[in-house]
């Protein structure tokens, strides 16, 4: 059955069609213990803004903003989005927002067709089989400091799983054995670069489902917008008459 299944995740005929709730539910089916391709990727992403956090100058004035992430199950939308800027001045809409999101470059490059290929830090949470106690590794592709990452990592997960070892040292050396399994593939595929089919589909549905969107509050025709961006779709959003308020629970 299982076999069954995997092979209709990664059948040339769903390719293009498979939704990330359907890919979490397929492998929930493989492995009860898999974690959710979406959960995972927004709390990723999330955690990443928030690090990033400060204020941008836009026209002479600080804006204490930051983006966030959310999955709407209503939409099949994942969002990255920005709440709430003022707009004073005279510039357009659209040029005003453009203005907004020139201040966050990586951004600004997913929404250029040219450079739509690059990964994105952000939404590497998504990409779950590079994640290794709780986080996405990274390797720098020096031995000596990988292989102290690597050593870090086990040392890690032994603390953290420290109560599944047990004073029979044949199963507890198994257990650390099928970890370090674990973190050498990623470590392999890491250095090479190779995709996986799951990811694959998982960069592809992204790249439909994902949208940017900015909050805007013009002050002079007491109006709240919103600008909307489309990975590879060009720089000039879709501007729409829309408040937080309906956005906040679909």
């Amino acid at each position: 059955m299982k076999k069954l299944i995997i092979f209709c995740l990664f059948s040339s005929h769903i390719f293009t069609n498979i939704s990330l709730e359907e890919i979490d539910l397929i492998r929930s089916f493989t492995d009860k213990d898999s974690k959710s391709i979406i959960s995972n990727g927004t709390t990723f992403c999330n955690d990443y803004f928030s690090k990033k956090a400060g204020s941008i100058k836009i026209n002479n004035k600080d804006f204490k903003n930051i983006f966030l992430c959310k999955f709407s199950k209503k939409r099949n939308r994942f969002y990255v989005y920005m709440l709430s800027v003022q707009k004073k001045g005279d510039l357009t809409l659209k040029n005003f927002c453009l203005e907004v999101l020139n201040k966050w470059p990586e951004i600004l490059d997913h929404t250029d067709p040219k450079l739509q290929y690059q990964k994105k830090e952000y939404l590497s949470g998504f990409y779950i089989e590079n994640f290794f106690y709780d986080k996405v590794l990274s390797f720098s592709n020096d031995y000596k400091k990988d292989q102290q990452v690597i050593s870090n990592e086990i040392d890690n997960f032994i603390f953290k799983n420290r109560n599944i070892f047990t004073n029979d040292n044949q199963k507890n050396n198994q257990i650390v054995k099928r970890e370090l399994s674990k973190i050498n593939k990623i470590y392999k595929k890491v250095l090479t670069g190779n995709e996986t089919d799951l990811e694959k589909i998982i960069k592809q549905q992204l790249d439909k489902t994902l949208r940017y969107k900015i909050f805007i509050n013009d002050v002079k025709k007491f109006q709240s917008y919103s600008c909307n961006w489309i990975p590879g779709k060009g720089h000039t959003p879709y501007v729409k008459r829309e408040k937080f308020s309906e956005f906040e629970n679909i």
